[in-house]
């Protein structure tokens, strides 16, 4: 069963898009637009998520959509959902 945890995407003024997973640290991509971000994040939480099992790290329990926004001190656009596999799946 996926673990479902909460992508924000974010733009200061001069940057590109980026997202990242406060609760997958370690991982953040850009892009020009959100759907380019979007699109850079999936790969490169695939090769984190791979590092992440090689390596032996444990994912942490995704939180709630409300919990991680009211512990977010930065600003974001929007948020979704991103859907990933537990590591001990084979």
């Amino acid at each position: 069963m996926a673990l479902e945890y909460v992508a924000l995407i974010r733009k200061d003024a001069g940057t590109d898009y980026w997202v990242n997973i406060p609760d997958i640290p370690g991982c953040i991509a850009s892009g020009e637009t959100e759907e380019e971000a979007k699109a850079q994040f999936a790969e490169a939480l695939k090769l984190h998520l791979e590092a992440m099992k090689e390596n032996s790290h444990p994912l942490a329990p995704p939180r709630s959509r409300d919990e991680v926004l009211a512990t977010e001190e930065n600003d974001y656009l929007t948020d979704y959902v991103v859907e990933v596999e537990p590591a001990n799946k084979n």
